[in-house]
């Protein structure tokens, strides 16, 4: 019985790319190219590259079958590839290894023969604890400082007696301050979330599970606030802060995979974990024990992280890759 293989197509191809040292190299997945007679036949995984002006095609063909992969599947690949004359290299990829006869047939045809076994949720855990960070916005505000059209005399005065109601032009309901805050987190979530990920990172160690402020501000143009029934002063802003915290979680395992080149000690590990929203994130772990990240969202499309900056704790500062 087999699958579709397409998980495992992704998983070869993201290895692939974080294998890539070149700019002249580009990989390629379902690509389609012509044969000897001009028909179109479909490679799983396609790389090109070139190496002092000489291109170089190497073609990857993926079986995630939940069985050893039978002769016939290697002769196949082989029929495919001798008809495309500008593929130097083959490689082949199964799930679950080789018949005796498979192997002795991709030994004379210069086929690579790699594995990529499936991993159990629990062994995954065991050699790469996985923790997903959710953030918890409180309901807790810091004292509001407004920006009024008015002295700084005349502003001391309302400070100590602002009763944190504020009005809208045409709209004649009092408005609450904290009505304001809490609707301008909800519409601005992910702006919390980078701030707050930046101020954590400037946490101390002991302090990362407790909560901390994240300072913003609003921005108005048709508010004021009415110190007298008669009395309307414009409000242009405000400034505060808001509670939140990062709560820890065990990481939503999706599927693991330990895949070996030609070489038995050639090993990477690779980790596909739910984040949510529809989005994935693929961890490749190489022999070197070295990390690459990939982001997949919902379309199938995976983009590789970089690194945008890094924290220095004894400078405090941060430093742009």
């Amino acid at each position: 019985m087999k699958n579709n293989g397409k998980s495992l197509e992704k998983t070869i191809r993201l290895i692939q790319e974080t294998l890539k040292d070149s700019e002249n190299t580009k990989i390629f997945n379902n690509y389609k190219i012509e044969n000897e007679s001009g028909q179109k036949r479909e490679i799983d995984i396609l790389i090109v590259s070139s190496i002092n002006d000489f291109e170089i095609k190497i073609a990857i063909e993926c079986k995630d079958y939940n069985k050893k992969v039978p002769v016939k599947e290697i002769e196949a690949f082989q029929s495919k590839c001798d008809r495309i004359k500008e593929i130097n290299k083959k490689v082949f990829v199964s799930t679950n290894g080789y018949q005796a006869d498979a192997i002795n047939t991709a030994k004379y045809y210069g086929i690579e023969l790699h594995t990529a076994n499936k991993l159990k949720q629990e062994d995954v855990k065991s050699w790469f604890p996985i923790k997903q960070m959710g953030l918890k916005i409180e309901s807790k505000f810091t004292a509001p400082k407004l920006y009024l059209d008015t002295t700084q005399e005349i502003l001391d005065i309302i400070s100590k007696d602002f009763n944190g109601v504020v009005y809208r032009e045409k709209i004649n309901e009092p408005i609450k301050i904290e009505s304001l805050l809490i609707e301008a987190i909800d519409n601005n979530k992910s702006v919390i979330m980078n701030l707050a990920i930046i101020e954590w990172i400037k946490l101390e160690e002991t302090k990362k599970d407790e909560s901390f402020p994240i300072q913003f501000k609003l921005d108005f143009n048709d508010f004021y606030i009415k110190p007298t029934e008669k009395e309307k002063i414009k409000l242009f802003g405000l400034e505060s802060s808001v509670y939140v915290k990062f709560v820890k979680r065990d990481a939503t395992i999706l599927s693991g995979r330990i895949v070996k080149g030609s070489k038995e000690n050639d090993i990477t590990k690779s980790i596909t974990v739910d984040v949510g929203g529809n989005l994935k994130s693929d961890i490749i772990i190489d022999k070197n024990e070295e990390i690459t990240l990939f982001a997949t969202n919902e379309n199938g499309e995976s983009q590789k992280l970089k690194t945008l900056f890094t924290y220095n704790p004894k400078t405090k500062k941060f430093n742009e890759k």
